[in-house]
């Protein structure tokens, strides 16, 4: 089966990327700004856990559904800067957004399950800290390691817009899209 390219990725996935950027840093807003400054006392913060938690597992079942979709259609070639360790490494940044999102989620969903009594009609109290909590350390941490790999992710797009001016943007946007056998 030969692969086929496509001038642009399908209106689909375009759609996936963008409500999947604007969850996750709605989520990252939502656990460091909002979360983290609120303590486990307050009776309103399980409500607001209750959110992030159903944002964290519809986000899962978005990457599902997008990791599906890009298997099985066609899409640009792979870019390139004209540097093969800005090309590796935006490979490498791209395959651990997928790492660092599961992870996140599997690290949530156990911090989740650890605190699940506090969510039973008069249930237990939230621990005084969460930072008692190894699967919240590591939830924790990745979810920094996830807002550093974002700020790189926009500054490379950024890179390609107004630096390298090679359209790069144009590929995750909607528009015609055109679908060519690939070179074999």
């Amino acid at each position: 089966m030969s692969r086929t390219l496509a001038s642009r990725y399908q209106p689909v996935l375009v759609a996936l990327h963008w409500l999947l950027a604007l969850m996750i840093i709605g989520l990252l807003c939502l656990g460091f700004f909002v979360l983290a400054d609120m303590p486990n006392t307050d009776p309103k913060k399980l409500d607001i856990l209750v959110w992030h938690m159903a944002g964290g597992m519809f986000v899962l079942v978005l990457m599902i559904l997008r990791l599906i979709i890009r298997r099985w259609s066609a899409r640009p070639a792979t870019a390139t800067t004209g540097s093969p360790r800005l090309d590796r490494l935006a490979s490498i940044a791209h395959q651990s957004f997928y790492v660092i999102v599961f992870l996140m989620i599997a690290s949530g969903w156990s911090t989740g399950w650890l605190i699940s009594g506090a969510f039973q009609p008069n249930g237990e109290a939230l621990p005084d800290s969460f930072a008692v909590l190894p699967t919240f350390q590591a939830h924790a941490a990745l979810a920094t390691l996830l807002a550093i790999l974002i700020a790189a992710h926009i500054a490379a797009a950024l890179y390609h817009q107004f630096v390298l001016k090679d359209g790069l943007f144009r590929r995750m946007w909607f528009g015609r899209r055109t679908i060519v056998p690939a070179e074999k």
